[in-house]
């Protein structure tokens, strides 16, 4: 997989699309950075079993004990455009590898991201998680 860096929706012409292809593949880096560059400095996000609401740093620190996402593929994807704001829906699936020498656990959601555009390009402003049962 690719440097998230490498994929910027920073700039005149970046669309959401590309900014969701950035964010999805920074959930996979090894460092907080690569989703930190995409997050407006005030973003919120409700995710985790029991409905934790973080801010930027709170989500980043969560996440890197969580353990390390290995895989992550969005489905049903539904973009709603606005003025300067975008809204994108979608079922997310994650490999997380809670620990290092067992193979991944299966989590899904169903994600809810709002993006800003600004001179800066998509930031993302608010995302809600919310882990749903793999079917079968």
């Amino acid at each position: 997989m690719t440097n998230s860096s490498t994929i910027s929706p920073a700039g005149g012409d970046a669309t959401v699309e590309l900014a969701e292809a950035a964010w999805l593949e920074a959930t996979t880096a090894t460092e907080p950075d690569a989703m930190r560059r995409l997050m407006h400095p005030e973003c919120v996000v409700v995710h985790a079993p029991v409905g934790r609401i973080d801010g930027v740093e709170a989500f980043l620190g969560h996440t890197a004990r969580l353990g390390r996402i290995t895989a992550v593929q969005a489905y049903d994807v539904t973009v709603q455009r606005f003025d300067r704001m975008a809204i994108v829906s979608c079922l997310q699936e994650m490999g997380i590898a809670f620990l290092p020498d067992l193979t991944p656990f299966v989590v899904q959601a169903a994600a809810t991201r709002v993006w800003l555009r600004s001179r800066a390009g998509w930031r993302l402003a608010h995302m809600q998680l919310a882990r749903r049962q793999p079917p079968g």
